[in-house]
C-alpha cells in the first residue's frame, strides 16, 4: 500500500491549483510554496506541456529534470509531490512518449503520477502498468478533461472511460479542466463509480479573454462552496485547475474543514442501464434513398415520397449533404416527410458538418417530431474547389459518435442507430471490425454499398456470418454505359464487374433501364439468403424505375418470411 493509500484513510487530500494562469513572473517553486502555503498537501510539477512538446529530448530532459528540483524545494516533508504529465498528441505512440518522462521522474525519485486532461485512454493502461512493476509503491492518478455535455475531446463519455480503468492497475480516477465547479458537480451526480478514489479539478469558471490575456472572474468563496458539495459526495481528492489560486484553494480548505474526515461515496443517479436499442423488429425492411434537391423547390421530391409509400416503402432514406455538395437538409425533410405522410424517414447525418453539441440538439428535435431512427457516416471529404470557403469539422467519426449519442439520456425514446458498410472495400477484415465497434457504440443495423460484383457479394455473406445486427444490402440500378464508368472509376465504394459495364455499351436510356431493373433483381435475389432487407437508390430521381423493383423486393420478403427468427432488439 503507498503512503498516498493510507493518507487517503485520514481524510480527503487537497491538491494545489493551477500553475500557469497563476504564476506570471513567479517560478515554478514560488508557485508551489504559495499552494503549500494555502492548505495544499499534493503539488504538481509543472511538467505538463512536456508529452506535447517539439523540443528534442535532452531538452526536456531538462526542464522535467528542472521543475522536479524547484518542486522539491518548495515542498515540505509531508507534502506529496505528484509527476504531473499531461496528454499526447492522438496520432503520437503515447507509451513511449509517457514512458520517457515515467523512467526519468522515478530516477528521480518520484512515484506518485498524474496523467491530467487525459481525453482517451491511449497508453494509459501500459504505463500504469509499467510504473507499477517498477515502482510497487507507486501510486498512479489519471484524470480526464470532460465537456460540460459528459464527452471529452475524442468522444469517449466519462462513464466509459471510467468503466474501462475500472479493473485497472490504476489507483485513482477523475475529472479536471474543461468546466468550472458546478458543471463539475453535476457531471459527478452522474457517475456510477467503482472502490478506486476519485480527484475532481475544475476550472475557477470559465475564461474572458481581453486583449492578449485570459481572465477566469470566478472567486474563491464560490469555488469553495462547490468544492464543499463535491467533498459531501464523498470525494476523496479535491483540488483546482484553470484559474484556480492559492486564494481558491485556501477558501475551498475552510470550506471542508468542518466535515467528516470520512464521507462515503453518494451517487445521487439512479443506476439504470444505458437506453435499450430499439425494440423495433427491421427484419423484412425496404428502405428506398430519394437525393435531397439541390434547391427549395420538393415538388419533384414529395411525389417520388408518395409514390413509393403508394407502393409500400418501409423507409424514407435521405442522405446528408453527399458528395459534400448542398442540399436541402436531410433531417428538415424527414421532419416534413414524416408529418406530411406519416412514412418513417431514415435521415443520414454526417460527422463532417456540425460538432457534437449540433448533432445532440439535432436528435433532440428529430425526437420531438417522432422520428427515432437516423444513420450516421463520418461523410464524404469536402471537393476541392469548395474548401477555401467551407470548413469541414469531423468532431468525431461515425462509431464515436454512436457511442455518445447511445448513451444519451435526454431521449426518452431509443433512437434506432444505422451505419454504413462498405461491403466493396478490399480489406473487408477491417471493415468488419470498424462494424463490431459501431454494434458495440450502439448500432442495429447497417447500410450496404451497393452490390455489383462477386466480391462484393462474398463479403455480404461474410457480414451476415459475423454481425449481429440487421443488414439491409445496398441495390443501385445503373442507368447508362457513361453512368457505369463514372461510378466505377470516380466514385469511392463502388466496385462493379466489368460484364455489367459492357452490358450498357451502345444501348440508348429505355434499354439502359431495362438492363438496370433486371441486373437490380439479379441481384436482390442473390443477396436475399446474407440480408434482412434492401436499401434501394433512385438514381437521377427515376422514380417509375424503381416501382418494380420494390415489388421485386416485396415478393422475395415475404418468400422467406422471418418467425423462425428472433428480433433483432
Amino acid at each position: 500500500m503507498s503512503k498516498i493509500d493510507t493518507l487517503l484513510k485520514q481524510g480527503p487530500l487537497l491538491f494545489d491549483g493551477a500553475m500557469h494562469s497563476y504564476q506570471g513572473s513567479q517560478t515554478s517553486k514560488e508557485v508551489l510554496k504559495d499552494y503549500i502555503d494555502a492548505g495544499a498537501m499534493a503539488i504538481k510539477t509543472n511538467t505538463f506541456s512536456c508529452s506535447s512538446s517539439s523540443l528534442p529530448w535532452n531538452e526536456i530532459e531538462q526542464k522535467i529534470e528542472f521543475e522536479i528540483e524547484q518542486a522539491k524545494e518548495a515542498a515540505h516533508e509531508e507534502t506529496l509531490i505528484f509527476a504531473n504529465i499531461g496528454p499526447c498528441p492522438q496520432e503520437d505512440d503515447a507509451f513511449s512518449i509517457y514512458k520517457k518522462q515515467v523512467d526519468l521522474f522515478l530516477k528521480h525519485g518520484i512515484n506518485a503520477f498524474l496523467f491530467e486532461t487525459i481525453s482517451s485512454l491511449n497508453g494509459i493502461e501500459a504505463i500504469s502498468d509499467h510504473i507499477h512493476q517498477i515502482a510497487l509503491e507507486a501510486f498512479v492518478l489519471v484524470s480526464f478533461a470532460i465537456h460540460e455535455n459528459g464527452i471529452s475531446d475524442q468522444g469517449e463519455t466519462i462513464q466509459s472511460l471510467y468503466d474501462a480503468l475500472a479493473q485497472s492497475s490504476i489507483d485513482a480516477i477523475g475529472m479536471n479542466c474543461r468546466v468550472g465547479p458546478k458543471h463539475m458537480l453535476e457531471l459527478l451526480k452522474t457517475l456510477v463509480r467503482c472502490d478506486k478514489p476519485l480527484y475532481i479539478s475544475p476550472n475557477a469558471g470559465y475564461p474572458t479573454v481581453l486583449g492578449w490575456n485570459v481572465y477566469y472572474n470566478g472567486s474563491p468563496a464560490y469555488f469553495a462552496q462547490m468544492m464543499k458539495e463535491i467533498r459531501l459526495l464523498g470525494v476523496e481528492m479535491i483540488g483546482g485547475c484553470c484559474g484556480t489560486t492559492p486564494a481558491h484553494i485556501a477558501a475551498m480548505k475552510e470550506a471542508i474543514l468542518l466535515l467528516p474526515s470520512y464521507i462515503p461515496y453518494h451517487n445521487p443517479r439512479t443506476i439504470q442501464n444505458d437506453h435499450p436499442r430499439s425494440g423495433k423488429d427491421w427484419r423484412n425492411t425496404i428502405a428506398i434513398e430519394l437525393d435531397p434537391p439541390k434547391n427549395d423547390q420538393l415538388d419533384a421530391f414529395m411525389k417520388g415520397v408518395y409514390a413509393f409509400q403508394k407502393e409500400g416503402v418501409d423507409l424514407i432514406t435521405l442522405a446528408d449533404c453527399p458528395v459534400g455538395r448542398t442540399r436541402a437538409d436531410s433531417s428538415l425533410l424527414a421532419c416534413k416527410i414524416k408529418k406530411e405522410t406519416g412514412i418513417d424517414p431514415l435521415p443520414h447525418i454526417t460527422c463532417r458538418d456540425r460538432n457534437l453539441n449540433a448533432i445532440k440538439a439535432l436528435l433532440l428535435g428529430l425526437s420531438a417530431q417522432e422520428i427515432h431512427q437516423v444513420l450516421f457516416v463520418t461523410g464524404d471529404p469536402l471537393p476541392s474547389d469548395t474548401i477555401e470557403e467551407v470548413k469541414a469539422v469531423y468532431h468525431f467519426n461515425s462509431r464515436k459518435l454512436m457511442k455518445a449519442v447511445h448513451q444519451m439520456n435526454e431521449l426518452s425514446s431509443p433512437m434506432a442507430l444505422f451505419g454504413a458498410l462498405n461491403i466493396n472495400a478490399h480489406n473487408f477484415d477491417q471493415q468488419l471490425v470498424l462494424a463490431k465497434e459501431k454494434e458495440a457504440n450502439g448500432a442495429i443495423g447497417f447500410l450496404t454499398q451497393p452490390i455489383h460484383s462477386w466480391e462484393g457479394l462474398q463479403n455480404l455473406k461474410k457480414a451476415k456470418e459475423h454481425l449481429n445486427g440487421v443488414i439491409l444490402a445496398g441495390i443501385y440500378p445503373i442507368v447508362s454505359y457513361k453512368n457505369a464508368l463514372f461510378l466505377s472509376n470516380e466514385i469511392s465504394g463502388m466496385r462493379i464487374d466489368a460484364r455489367i459495364v459492357e452490358m450498357y455499351k451502345d444501348k440508348d436510356r429505355k434499354e439502359g433501364e431495362q438492363i438496370a431493373i433486371q441486373i437490380s433483381k439479379a441481384i436482390m435475389k442473390e443477396a436475399l439468403p446474407y440480408c434482412d432487407g434492401f436499401y434501394l437508390m433512385t438514381p437521377f430521381q427515376r422514380i417509375e424505375m424503381m416501382l418494380p423493383l420494390i415489388q421485386e423486393a416485396k415478393d422475395l420478403l415475404k418468400k422467406t418470411g422471418t418467425n423462425d427468427q428472433p428480433p433483432v432488439k
